[in-house]
């Protein structure tokens, strides 16, 4: 009788211990996509407005730890409307066949205390492209900070076309917020 109470105890805690599971969940007032390009040699600064992350990071497990986002193109801004219109059209972004740019992860790597590499597939375009980049994420009482700052090539994505007057380099800094939630699983 005992024994069996005491299975029937396991079960239930290990049911309810595993019937949730830990994601992260977007802080949208806290991230942001910030690109600047040189166009005729001054800095044309421009932000992704509408984006969604999905992730999971444990440090102790970087194996199941991720990181995805899915951007939609039509929400890119400069605060020039000529600017940002001409950016929707083929030569740059194509927003009518390539309506969002994707990145979905493949590895995060440990370097050293916050630092790491996370490793990936970045689609623009429709021109699937394998990054590395370098990221700091910062973990505090259940909020997680993924920062980044990297550079793209554009002419890879077929960004902008052959213009002699605009860089080749895009410096993009991200910022993702989240915060760990319990959802259950069922």
């Amino acid at each position: 009788m005992f024994s069996r109470l005491k299975s029937i105890l396991f079960i239930l805690v290990f049911s309810v211990t595993t019937c949730f599971t830990q994601e992260l969940v977007q802080n949208d007032l806290e991230t942001s996509i910030n690109f600047k390009i040189k166009n005729f040699g001054i800095n044309v600064a421009g932000v992704f407005n509408v984006y969604e992350f999905s992730s999971n990071f444990d440090a102790a497990n970087l194996k199941d730890s991720f990181m995805n986002a899915i951007i939609s193109v039509k929400s890119i801004t400069t605060n020039t409307n000529a600017i940002d219109k001409h950016l929707l059209k083929s030569d740059f972004f194509d927003v009518e066949n390539h309506p969002k740019i994707i990145y979905k992860s493949t590895e995060i790597e440990k370097k050293d205390g916050s630092k790491y590499i996370i490793k990936g597939f970045l689609n623009i375009k429709g021109i699937k492209k394998r990054i590395e980049t370098p990221i700091e994420i910062k973990e505090k009482g259940g909020k997680f900070v993924f920062s980044a700052n990297f550079t793209l090539n554009r002419k890879d994505f077929d960004v902008g076309g052959s213009s002699l007057v605009l860089s080749k380099k895009v410096n993009v800094k991200m910022k993702y917020v989240a915060n760990r939630n319990q959802k259950r699983a069922f």
